[in-house]
């Protein structure tokens, strides 16, 4: 039998495969990205674009003239002739120019001429004037009612923050400039001051007092004599305070003290404006006072049956001197008020009435009351505003 033979012997290595190309070096990957280089902006613009206006303000812009329902008057010129004569002399006297509307038909002529009128008289005085065409016996008059519109405002002076302000000595000559321009409001100006029995603040004080005093066992231990306090505090500070009111020398001296004194600072500075304001208005209508055009056709007639003494806001219950703007005693004197004031169907405010036909005109104005009102605001800011210590 034939076997087939092996030969052993010893083994030899693979040959190595040779590669084609030689492979490339291996780097390390990078961090980041490289940042890459902005490109410049180039100096050219495009064109500016922005819309158009809302279609709205255009409309808003426009103005209209009045409307007046009804034919033209096509009877009479006796009321044309007269309205047109009468309106003249309310331009001469106001000096206003409005436009020419004698070519219209009338009584369109007549509406686009007080409507002209009333937008010239507004930008120009600070009052507010309105104008009625009124008869008698056949004859027409143009009627120009100028009245201060008040905006419901409480003229109400604090005296707290004055009592306190003279007990500084550093601050006492701007005290007694603010003293002189108190004593010219209470005894010139008519205006009331809260401890004055005759006066309505009086009795509201009186009201309030009765009701914390008349119940202690109602409130608070603490609130109660808090209460107490500002209530007490008020009453000797206001009589305090009446007493030197009484005072003469700030009235003789007011000029003088005006004329030489000399601010240091923002405060005392605010105090010398409004004293040389004050001084000016006394000399220019020393015998005015707050009632000298108080509106007298809002009262209610006493010899009516359904008579009530509260349905007009009189002068004399907005305008008036306080304790304080500040505290339990205000807050609860404020709602008081408020809340009868919105019971009531008039406010009594400065009145001067003109009637435009053909005799001459006085020169009362209401220029006396447009300055004591923003000035008697202007106070009450000062002194709302005063820092002092409680």
């Amino acid at each position: 039998m034939d076997y087939a033979k092996v030969n052993i012997g010893a083994a030899t290595a693979a040959p190595k495969q040779k590669a084609k190309a030689a492979a490339q070096k291996r780097r390390r990957v990078p961090d980041g990205l490289a940042a890459q280089e902005r490109y410049r902006r180039s100096n050219c613009r495009p064109t500016a674009l922005c819309p158009a206006g809302a279609a709205a303000y255009g409309f808003l812009k426009t103005r209209f003239l009045p409307h007046h329902t009804g034919q033209p008057f096509t009877g009479n010129d006796k009321e044309k002739e007269d309205f047109y004569r009468s309106f003249d002399l309310l331009c001469s006297h106001y000096r206003i120019n409005p436009v020419d509307t004698r070519g219209f038909a009338y009584p369109y002529g007549r509406e686009v001429a007080l409507h002209e009128a009333a937008r010239l008289l507004r930008d120009k005085h600070p009052q507010h004037i309105e104008m009625e065409l009124q008869e008698d016996s056949g004859s027409f008059a143009l009627q120009a009612i100028e009245r201060f519109n008040t905006q419901n405002t409480l003229f109400y002076i604090p005296v707290l923050p004055l009592h306190t302000l003279m007990r500084d000595r550093k601050k006492r000559k701007a005290a007694r400039l603010l003293l002189c321009i108190f004593r010219y409001l209470c005894h010139s100006a008519g205006v009331p001051f809260y401890t004055e029995e005759n006066s309505y603040l009086y009795w509201n004080y009186e009201m309030l007092a009765d009701w914390v005093t008349g119940d202690p066992g109602g409130w608070d231990e603490e609130d109660y004599y808090n209460n107490v306090r500002e209530v007490r505090a008020a009453q000797y500070i206001g009589d305090t305070m009446l007493r030197r009111l009484w005072n003469t020398i700030h009235r003789d001296r007011f000029g003088e003290w005006v004329s030489h004194y000399q601010p240091k600072d923002m405060f005392e500075r605010d105090c010398h404006r409004l004293a040389k304001k004050f001084y000016a208005l006394s000399q220019d209508y020393p015998k005015m006072t707050m009632y000298s055009h108080a509106d007298e056709s809002c009262l209610p007639d006493p010899e009516s049956d359904c008579y009530d003494d509260n349905d007009c806001i009189t002068m004399e219950k907005y305008i008036g001197f306080v304790a304080s703007t500040d505290g339990w005693l205000y807050n609860n004197l404020e709602q008081s008020i408020n809340s009868e004031f919105g019971e009531c169907l008039s406010i009594q405010e400065p009145v001067l009435k003109r009637c435009f036909d053909g005799r001459s005109q006085d020169n009362d104005t209401l220029d006396y009351e447009c300055r004591l009102l923003p000035l008697i605001n202007e106070l009450c800011y000062l002194l709302n505003n005063l820092d002092y210590d409680t």
